[in-house]
């Protein structure tokens, strides 16, 4: 029995690669997570003056606001920057379970449905891809915590190496994820055992691992900026 990848798999796969294209998505991961960073650094530190806490207050409302606005700020970007260039695609990320295909008719039973084994293996594909994140990320977060339980500086080096590897294993069929942030974890371990304060190391470590989503992003939109430039259109 061949086990070649179906032709609705790879369109999934497709867009949801196109997702990704423009470094977008990656920028606003970044941008949140190094808010959270902050705010865990100045929150947790007590020594931090007025400003630094108020300043680390409004980094957290600012990080809610885009974990809960993130799919409307994705698509105000991608309507200004992506989908004039490349064209429109809707979100594999964001997407509805309910509304997987715009043209289906959802008033006919599943047997009458001509959409149906399509929308069935996209859904199937969907899960398949979430059931594999949310081990990823539940790992990641299981594997941060060695940096709050063991007070020795090789323990950041060694947890940015292992968090590389499961973000590696956990992305690499999606390639959501490029190589600059999973060798980056180790640099940020690195860097954090042997320069920074252990108090401030959990903040500090978030705090990098953000950075290194935003110059993925920042990588990703200037090459994409330079492969798709704008087209002309000619004035009537």
């Amino acid at each position: 029995m061949s086990n070649s990848p179906t032709p609705i798999f790879l369109a999934e796969n497709r867009s949801w690669t196109y997702w990704f294209a423009d470094g977008l998505p990656q920028l606003l991961i970044g941008i949140s997570v190094m808010l959270f960073g902050f705010f865990f650094i100045y929150m947790g530190t007590p020594s931090a003056n007025n400003a630094l806490v108020v300043l680390a207050i409004v980094a957290f409302a600012a990080y809610m606001l885009i974990q809960i606005r993130a799919p409307q700020i994705l698509d105000w970007l991608k309507t200004r920057i992506t989908y004039p260039r490349t064209g429109y695609a809707a979100s594999p990320y964001f997407a509805n379970k309910n509304n997987i295909c715009r043209d289906a008719n959802l008033n006919l039973p599943p047997a009458q449905d001509p959409h149906a084994p399509a929308i069935a293996e996209i859904k199937r594909v969907r899960r398949a891809r979430n059931r594999r994140l949310s081990r990823t990320y539940i790992l990641l977060a299981l594997t941060s915590l060695a940096l709050w339980f063991v007070h020795t500086s090789w323990i950041c080096a060694l947890t940015g190496i292992v968090m590389g590897i499961i973000l590696w294993l956990g992305t690499r069929a999606d390639k959501s994820v490029s190589l600059l942030v999973v060798l980056g974890f180790p640099v940020v371990g690195f860097y954090i055992g042997t320069l920074l304060n252990p108090h401030a190391r959990v903040g500090s470590f978030i705090f990098g691992a953000g950075l290194l989503f935003l110059l993925e992003g920042l990588v990703s939109l200037l090459l994409y900026l330079r492969r798709n430039p704008v087209a002309n259109v000619p004035v009537a």
